[in-house]
C-alpha cells in the first residue's frame, strides 16, 4: 500500500547470474534429471548461477530502439520498477541450446539443420541483444578414445552451420549417469563464467554511454546509468568494484537537484542498503555502521507532505530493520559486537518508530475513520513516486478523477487497519534477544516494559501480565519505586481484564504501600474495589466489557480464600515482631509483641492475626481475634502482645516465629496476607526474631574436691559434691563431666571400689546417673583425671534434673567450669660418657661406657616418691647391673635431685644411631596411697656405634714421686682379622725425663697384643700431663691418633720428694 517503502524483493535474495537452459523437456525423464543436477547446485560454490528454462524463444522482453543514442533527459523518473526483476528473472546472459546429437548419428545432416533453426529462433527472440548463445549435445553412446576425425569434422560443420564460436559448443555424455552431475559441474563453470563476460560487456556498454552525458543536464541518467554499472559488477562477483559504484551512485543522488526528492530518498535508501549489505560482506562493519548513520543524518528531517508524513517515520522504520537483519546476518557469520554497537539498537530504534508512526495515525483518526472510499492504487513506472506524479506501468491506466487529497485520504484509511503491535512486537523480541546476550541489564527492562504495554494494545493480556512481572522483581530489588509504580499500574489492568482475582488483590497491596507513587483518590479507589471483593462484588476499575464483569462474578461467587505472600512486595500493611528477651525460661510465659501499621488512605478493618512458629505445636494456640484493637488506622502502630506457653519438652530449643497471618475483614471472600519474613525492628525496641527456651533455674550446689596441681602421668582421684537446696524432691538426675583442652592430652574415667571391676576404657566426658535426691540431702561421686602433658584445662559438670512444676516435669540445668592445671612431677637429663668420664656422642666396641641420668623435681607445691628405677637396655649392649638394688622409696623434695648411673658396652657397630632403651620410674605424690603408684619412661639417648682396628691401653701408677722413676706399660689390642702395621713415636716434653723407644714401627698380629714398657722421671710436682704417643695405622691412614689415643690415661699426680 505505501509508495516504495519496503525493498524490492530482489535486493534481498543473493545475485547470481541469469541463465537460461533451452531445449529440454522436463516431461522427458534424461532431460529432467539434466535439468535437476543443474538446479540443485544452483546455490553451490560451484554452480554460482541462476537458470531459468526457455520454452519459448519469444519469452525474452522485447529491446527499446535507439535507447542509448538520444541523449534525452528522462524527465519523467530516475529508475524503472521493472528493471531489476527483468534482468534477474527474463534476460538471460547466456542461452544454452541442449541438443541430442551423436557424432554418428545417421540423421546428422537433417539434425544439423534443426540444430541451426532452433539457434536462430532463439537469436531473434532475443532481439540483437547480447546475450551469449551455446550448443551442448547430449551424446548417449560411448566417448570416443584418442583422436576421432569424424567428431572434429562434425564439430567444425556445426559450429558453422550455427553460426557459434568454437568454444561455444559443448558435448554432456549420459551414457553413465553416476558421472552426470561431474559433467554439470564442469559446464557450469564454464557457463557462469561467459555469463560474467556479458555482464561485463552490458558494464562497457553503459558506461559508453554515460561518458556522452553532460552530467549537469543529465543528472538523472546518470543516476540511472549507475545504478545499473554497480548492479552488473554485483551480478559480476566484482565486489570491491560493485562497492565503489554503490557508493558513487548514493552521492550522485543526494547532489542531484531540481527533481523529486522522494524519490531519491527511496532510490538511497535501495543503495544504501546494498552499501551496507557488501560492507558487511567484505568484512568492514564500522564502514557500514558509519554508512548507514550517513543515510540517516541525511534523510531523517526529510518528512516529505505533512498529511503522509507517517510514510517517512514508516520509512525510517524500515530502514532500521534493514541494517539490523544485515547486522545479525554478519554476527550469526562470526562477527563479533560490542556492547555499545549490535543489532539490537537497529531493532529498538525500529520499534521506536512504529510507535511514533502510531501517534502520528492517531492525530488524524477522528478526521478520516468512517470514510469507505475505495479507490484503486495504480502501480507507477518508476520508484519512488505517487500515482498522482508518475506515469502508471504497462498495462494500466491513469485514473485521473482521483486528486492528490483523495489519494492521500486513502492512505490514511488504510493505514488505520494496521495492527501496530504485531509489528512492534517482533522487533523487541528481537532487541531483547541481543540486549540479553550483551548484558546492558536495565536497557534490557526497559524494552521489556514496551514489550508488556505493545502485548496489552493487543490485547494479549496474559503475555503482558507474565512479561511486565518479569520486570517487577528486579525494580523490587533495587527499589525503583517509581519505575516499579508504572509497571504495576500495568499489571493490575491485566489482571482485573483477565478476572485474575488473586494477582489483582497482589498489585493492589503493593500499590497502597507507602513508597509508590500512587495518588490519594487513586489509593481510596483501591481500597474500596478490596471491600467490594471481600463482599463479593465485582471491583470498579472502568475497563473491560460486560464479559469482564460476567468472569469476575462467577470467580467471586466460589468465596474462595486468597492467600497473599506480601514478603516480596512493599505491602500498605507493614507488619513487624519480635520476643521480648533473647532466652526465655521454661517455667515462664513467652511473650511476643507485633506492630501493625497501615498506610492505607482509610481505616482498615482486620478479623484476625495469626503467628506460626518453626514449632507447630504453638500455631493454633496463638491468634488475636478482638475486633476492636484490630481496626488499624492511617500511618499509625498498633501494637498486640502475645503470650505463649512453653512446652517442657522444647527445652533447650530455640523457638523462631516464622510467619504471621493478617485476615482482613471476614465477609464473602477471605484476604490472608501472610508475611514469611518478619522484621524486628522498630517494634518498641525489642530485635529478637528468635528466642531460647532455657531450663528453669537450678537451686543446687556443686563442689569438686581435688589436689593441685594435677601431675603429668598421675592417676589423681577427684571427688563432685552436689547438694539439693530446692524445696522439693529432683528426680533423673544427670550429672556430666567433660574436659574441655585444646590439645586433648587429658583423660577422664570412673573411679572402682570394692568388689567392681576396673574400667580401664577412658574419655573426656564422664556421665553419672541417680534416680532422686531430697531436699537439703548431699551426694557425691568420684572419677579420676589423668594429663598426659603438662598443660591448662578445664572440667566442667553440668547437672541436669527434673522437677515437679503445675504443668507437670520441668527440666533444670546447673553449670559449672573449673580451670585446672597439670605439671611435670620431674624433669630428667641423660648424658653419655666414655670409660674416662669425657662427654661423648659416640660408642666403640672395644670401649665401655657410661650413662648417668638425673631427676630433677620441678612440682614446687608438693614432694615425690620414687619407689622404683628400673632401666630396660637394647639387646645391642651388654649391660651388667654391679651391686645390689636399693630398696625402699626416696623422696624428692623440690628443687633436689635423684642421680643413677650404669655401665654398657656395645656389642657390634651399627651403620645408624641405635637406641639405648628407656628408664622406667616408678612414683606417687607424696602420702598419696600404695594404689595411686605411677609408672613414667623415660627414653635414653640414641648413640652411634663405630670400631676401631686397634685400641690403646697403659698401665701406670696412680700417683708418683718427684725425681723417682715411673713405669709406664703401653699395650697395643690389634682387634681386626688382619695384621696391623704401627708406626709409634713420643714426645716427653719438658715435665719428665723419658727412658725407652720415641720412635718405633712394629706389626701386631691378628687379635693379639703388643706391650711397651718406658720409664718417666717427673721434673715437677703437682698434676701433669702424661707423655702420649703419636700413633699411624699404615693400612688404615684414615684412622687419626686422636682418636686410637683417647682411652689412654692423660693426667698423673706427682707429688713432692721426701727429702724436699
Amino acid at each position: 500500500m505505501n509508495v516504495d517503502i519496503g525493498l524490492p524483493d530482489e535486493l534481498k535474495c543473493p545475485l547470481h547470474p541469469n541463465i537460461g537452459l533451452a531445449g529440454l523437456n522436463l516431461k522427458n525423464p534424461l532431460h529432467s534429471s539434466i535439468w535437476d543436477a543443474f538446479t540443485t547446485n544452483m546455490s553451490s560454490d560451484y554452480g554460482g548461477g541462476r537458470y531459468m528454462l526457455v520454452k519459448d524463444h519469444n519469452m525474452f522482453p522485447k529491446r527499446k530502439e535507439n535507447l542509448m543514442g538520444v541523449n534525452k533527459p528522462p524527465v519523467r523518473g530516475i529508475f524503472h520498477r521493472n528493471w531489476f526483476n527483468k534482468h534477474l528473472h527474463q534476460i538471460p546472459a547466456i542461452v544454452i541450446l541442449f541438443y541430442e546429437l551423436d557424432w554418428n548419428d545417421s540423421h546428422w545432416t537433417e539434425k544439423q539443420l534443426d540444430c541451426g533453426l532452433q539457434l536462430n529462433f532463439l537469436r531473434s527472440g532475443l532481439c540483437n541483444r547480447g546475450t551469449k548463445l551455446a550448443l551442448v549435445l547430449i551424446q548417449k553412446n560411448s566417448l570416443p578414445t584418442g583422436e576421432d576425425t569424424l567428431a572434429m569434422e562434425r564439430a567444425a560443420s556445426l559450429t558453422n552451420a550455427c553460426e557459434l564460436q568454437s568454444n561455444s559448443l559443448f558435448v554432456l555424455p549420459v551414457l553413465h549417469a553416476d558421472h552426470l552431475v561431474g559433467y554439470v559441474i564442469r559446464l557450469q563453470n564454464v557457463f557462469v563464467e561467459q555469463a560474467v563476460q556479458y555482464y561485463l560487456g552490458e558494464t562497457k556498454r553503459i558506461k559508453n554511454h554515460k561518458d556522452t552525458l553532460n552530467r549537469q543536464n543529465y543528472q538523472l541518467l546518470q543516476a540511472r546509468h549507475l545504478i545499473k554499472v554497480s548492479f552488473f559488477h554485483e551480478l559480476r562477483k566484482d565486489i570491491s568494484t560493485a562497492l565503489k559504484h554503490y557508493n558513487m551512485t548514493y552521492n550522485q543522488l543526494i547532489e542531484t537537484k531540481g527533481v523529486n526528492q522522494y524519490e531519491v530518498k527511496i532510490l538511497c535508501g535501495f543503495v544504501n542498503f546494498k552499501i551496507c549489505q557488501l560492507s558487511f560482506r567484505t568484512g568492514a562493519p564500522l564502514d557500514a555502521i558509519a554508512q548507514f548513520d550517513r543515510h540517516i543524518k541525511q534523510f531523517k528531517a526529510f518528512t516529505g507532505h505533512p498529511t503522509l508524513q507517517f510514510q517517512h517515520v514508516h520509512w525510517l522504520a524500515n530502514q532500521f530493520e534493514f541494517f539490523g537483519n544485515l547486522f545479525n546476518d554478519t554476527v550469526c557469520a562470526g562477527l563479533t559486537a560490542l556492547q555499545t554497537k549490535h543489532p539490537g539498537f537497529y531493532y529498538h530504534q525500529a520499534a521506536q518508530f512504529h510507535m511514533e508512526r502510531r501517534q502520528l495515525v492517531e492525530a488524524f483518526r477522528a478526521q478520516v475513520e468512517g470514510s469507505e472510499q475505495q479507490i484503486k492504487i495504480p502501480e507507477t513506472k518508476y520508484f519512488g513516486q505517487f500515482p498522482w506524479e508518475g506515469p502508471p506501468m504497462y498495462g494500466t491506466i491513469m485514473n485521473t478523477e482521483v486528486s492528490a487529497d483523495e489519494y492521500m485520504r486513502y492512505y490514511q484509511t488504510r493505514e488505520l487497519e494496521l495492527d501496530y503491535s504485531r509489528i512492534i512486537i517482533p522487533l523487541l523480541n528481537k532487541a531483547v534477544g541481543h540486549f540479553k546476550q550483551y548484558r546492558p541489564t536495565r536497557m534490557k527492562r526497559y524494552l521489556m516494559i514496551q514489550m508488556g504495554q505493545e502485548y496489552y494494545l493487543a490485547r494479549d493480556y496474559e503475555k503482558a501480565y507474565s512479561i511486565s512481572m518479569c520486570v517487577v522483581h528486579e525494580y523490587r530489588r533495587e527499589r525503583w519505586f517509581r519505575l516499579l509504580t508504572h509497571v504495576l499500574e500495568l499489571c493490575q489492568k491485566c489482571a482485573y481484564l483477565l478476572g485474575n482475582v488473586k494477582n489483582y488483590i497482589e498489585i493492589c497491596c503493593e500499590l497502597m504501600g507507602p513508597h509508590m507513587t500512587v495518588g490519594p483518590e487513586v489509593r481510596k479507589a483501591m481500597q474500596c474495589n478490596l471491600d467490594r471483593i471481600v463482599a463479593g462484588t465485582c471491583p470498579e476499575v472502568g475497563l473491560g466489557d460486560p464479559n469482564t464483569s460476567t468472569i469476575w462474578s462467577g470467580v467471586l461467587s466460589r468465596k474462595e480464600t486468597y492467600s497473599i505472600d506480601v514478603t516480596p512486595l512493599t505491602c500498605f500493611v507493614r507488619c513487624c515482631a519480635s520476643f521480648t528477651t533473647p532466652s526465655f525460661e521454661v517455667d515462664q510465659q513467652i511473650s511476643v509483641r507485633v506492630v501493625l501499621r497501615s498506610t492505607a488512605p482509610l481505616p482498615l478493618q482486620l478479623s484476625r492475626v495469626t503467628l506460626l512458629f518453626d514449632h507447630k505445636a504453638y500455631n493454633d494456640t496463638v491468634s488475636w481475634d478482638d475486633s476492636e484493637e484490630l481496626l488499624l488506622q492511617p500511618n499509625h502502630d498498633t501494637i498486640l502482645s502475645f503470650d505463649v506457653t512453653p512446652l517442657p519438652d522444647h527445652t533447650g530449643s530455640n523457638l523462631k516465629i516464622t510467619s504471621v497471618k493478617v485476615h482482613l475483614k471476614d465477609a464473602v471472600t477471605s484476604i490472608i496476607l501472610q508475611y514469611n519474613e518478619i522484621r524486628s525492628w522498630g517494634v518498641g525496641g525489642w530485635t529478637y526474631s528468635a528466642t531460647r527456651i532455657i531450663p528453669r533455674v537450678s537451686r543446687t550446689s556443686m563442689d569438686l574436691a581435688y589436689h593441685s596441681p594435677l601431675l603429668v602421668g598421675e592417676n589423681q582421684e577427684l571427688r563432685a559434691t552436689i547438694k539439693n537446696d530446692e524445696d522439693t524432691v529432683i528426680t533423673n538426675i544427670k550429672l556430666l563431666i567433660q574436659v574441655r583442652s585444646e590439645s586433648g592430652s587429658v583423660e577422664l574415667r570412673k573411679s572402682v571400689s570394692g568388689e567392681e571391676e576396673e574400667d580401664d576404657k577412658a574419655d573426656v566426658r564422664l556421665e553419672f546417673f541417680f534416680n532422686q535426691l531430697e531436699s537439703g540431702r548431699t551426694t557425691d561421686v568420684s572419677f579420676i583425671a589423668r594429663s598426659l602433658m603438662a598443660a591448662t584445662f578445664d572440667v566442667s559438670y553440668v547437672l541436669a534434673y527434673n522437677i515437679a512444676g503445675p504443668n507437670g516435669l520441668y527440666p533444670c540445668e546447673h553449670r559449672r567450669d573449673v580451670r585446672l592445671s597439670s605439671v611435670l612431677p620431674f624433669s630428667s637429663t641423660t648424658t653419655l660418657m666414655s670409660s674416662r668420664c669425657d662427654k661423648t656422642d659416640k660408642l666403640y666396641t672395644c670401649d665401655r661406657c657410661l650413662v648417668y641420668t638425673e631427676l630433677t623435681s620441678t612440682a614446687t607445691t608438693c614432694s615425690i616418691e620414687v619407689s622404683d628405677l628400673e632401666y630396660s637396655i637394647s639387646d645391642s649392649f651388654i649391660y651388667e647391673e654391679e651391686g645390689e638394688k636399693e630398696q625402699g622409696t626416696t623422696v624428692l623434695h623440690p628443687p633436689n635431685q635423684i642421680n643413677t648411673c650404669i655401665a654398657l658396652q656395645p656389642k657390634h657397630p651399627t651403620g645408624t644411631e641405635e637406641k639405648l632403651g628407656v628408664l622406667s620410674v616408678r612414683w606417687r605424690r607424696h602420702g598419696a596411697p600404695e594404689q595411686a603408684l605411677t609408672c613414667t619412661t623415660i627414653i635414653l639417648p640414641q648413640v652411634q656405634v663405630e670400631t676401631l682396628p686397634v685400641y690403646l691401653t697403659n698401665e701406670v701408677a696412680s700417683f708418683g714421686t718427684l725425681f723417682n722413676p715411673l713405669a709406664v706399660r703401653l699395650c697395643v689390642v690389634n682387634v681386626s682379622g688382619v695384621v696391623q702395621e704401627v708406626d709409634l713415636s713420643f714426645d716427653p716434653g719438658d715435665v719428665f725425663m723419658f727412658a725407652g723407644y720415641k720412635h718405633l714401627r712394629f706389626t701386631v698380629l691378628p687379635h693379639s697384643k703388643e706391650f711397651l714398657q718406658y720409664r718417666l722421671v717427673p721434673l715437677k710436682q703437682g698434676l701433669l700431663p702424661l707423655p702420649l704417643p703419636t700413633i699411624k695405622l699404615l693400612r688404615v691412614p684414615e684412622v687419626t691418633s686422636t682418636l686410637l689415643t683417647s682411652r689412654l690415661t692423660k693426667l698423673i699426680y706427682i707429688k713432692p720428694s721426701v727429702n724436699t
